[in-house]
């Protein structure tokens, strides 16, 4: 059956920034791998100790207000483990043993802004924050992009591409008519290697 579907498109894109909010926003990558390999230890922990895998729940009471980035910076982060686990999980079912769950610790790791984290002003600012710690509001890093894209942008990743770089993700109102194909594939754009892909025919 034939139907209408938004999509979410990324803009890649170099910006501006002081060199000491440079500095900041490399922190908050390294910040960020903080996040990610503390998961794998509460993780290996909770699974040592019960036998039984880490929900999302424990991972937020055990990070919650714990680093200097946006709570939702680090919700993202979680949940990011989580997926890549669950993926992992499906595929071995599948057959696909040579396929490992989450275990490489990380020195940096792409910070994510959701819409509550970051505030787009004017001739292309952005401000991206930092939240709450300790109870205190943090400064928020601005940065400009020189175009912006066009329609509601809902996240931004700090993304480390031969420098640093955003892959802002925004909705430009466009519709797209769904096709009726009945094969599936999954892509997964990947850090290091550019693409895997897995399609349902093996």
């Amino acid at each position: 059956m034939e139907g209408v579907f938004k999509i979410i498109r990324v803009l890649k894109t170099n910006f501006y920034a002081t060199k000491d909010n440079i500095d900041r926003l490399f922190a908050c990558n390294r910040t960020s791998a903080q996040v990610w390999n503390d998961c794998l230890g509460l993780a290996k922990e909770h699974f040592q100790q019960t036998g039984l895998w880490i929900d999302q729940g424990m991972l937020h009471l055990a990070t919650k207000g714990q680093y200097p980035i946006h709570s939702q910076s680090i919700q993202a982060i979680y949940e990011k483990y989580l997926d890549a686990r669950e993926n992992a999980h499906k595929a071995r079912a599948l057959g696909f043993t040579q396929i490992r769950y989450p275990y490489k610790d990380k020195k940096h790791f792409n910070t994510k802004w959701k819409k509550d984290g970051l505030r787009i002003g004017n001739n292309g600012r952005i401000e991206l924050s930092l939240g709450l710690l300790n109870s205190r509001r943090q400064k928020p890093i601005p940065i400009r992009v020189k175009d912006l894209p066009p329609g509601k942008i809902k996240e931004i990743e700090l993304i480390y591409d031969r420098g640093l770089q955003l892959a802002i993700a925004y909705d430009d109102g466009k519709s797209l008519k769904a096709n009726n194909n009945v094969g599936i594939a999954a892509i997964d754009l990947g850090e290091i290697h550019t693409i895997v892909s897995v399609c349902d025919n093996g």
